[in-house]
């Protein structure tokens, strides 16, 4: 159980709030000397709308990390760099934090965006089965406004034979200022090992919901 939260305790965020319907993301780090790797692939059914991201991240103790990622979109491409600290302070309560600098790949590699993290999470039950955590992203964008944005997330895992594991979530993406419709957001992760594969989405009331099909590692 602890190996597989520790393992997907490392995704690393994509850096842009552009990426809404993101899985959650948890506050611990990958683990001292590890290497933690993560892709997905992001998609509109009925769009041509597809965004790629990629990311790799190696563990410099055990609550500290950093990494490179890369995004693509529709007519653009990042690459970042990131720090990221992690403490579980309990089984109930976890706390993280990434910062995110992003470069335009189409623009000169010239600064595009920094992004802050803040990670929370725990357990709901005393087996440690149904779990809750909050994602909150400050955005701040070379000639155009700052973002804010917050993700919380209820689910539950259910164990099976051999390592496996399911664990379904649902929770809300909204604006820090609540200045929009609270969208709708879940899916599940399957856990086999040190693999986890995600399907997940949000928008799920507009004509054409976005999801996610993802996949990660820990060596």
């Amino acid at each position: 159980m602890m190996k597989r939260l520790v393992v997907i305790f490392a995704i690393v965020l994509l850096g842009t709030v552009k990426a809404m319907s993101q899985i959650p993301y948890y506050a611990g780090t990958v683990g001292n000397g590890k290497l933690y790797g993560y892709s997905s692939l992001k998609f509109r059914p009925g769009q041509n709308n597809q965004e790629t991201y990629t990311t790799f991240q190696y563990g410099l103790g055990d609550h500290f990390a950093v990494g490179t990622d890369l995004y693509t979109g529709p007519n653009c491409a990042y690459w970042g760099s990131l720090v990221r600290l992690g403490w579980k302070i309990s089984k109930w309560f976890n706390i993280g934090t990434e910062i995110i600098p992003s470069f335009d790949l189409n623009n000169s590699f010239k600064f595009s965006h920094l992004t802050s993290a803040l990670y929370l999470n725990g357990a709901l039950s005393s087996d440690g089965n149904l779990i809750w955590c909050t994602n909150t992203w400050w955005g701040v964008y070379k000639g155009a406004g700052n973002t804010f944005s917050n993700y919380e997330y209820i689910g539950y895992t259910i164990h099976f034979k051999s390592g496996r594991s399911i664990t379904p979530m649902v929770g809300t993406i909204h604006s820090w200022k609540f200045d929009k419709d609270i969208d709708l957001a879940g899916g599940f992760y399957f856990s086999l090992r040190d693999w986890n594969f995600y399907v997940w989405g949000n928008d799920f009331l507009q004509s054409h919901p976005r999801f996610i099909v993802g996949i990660d590692f820990a060596l």
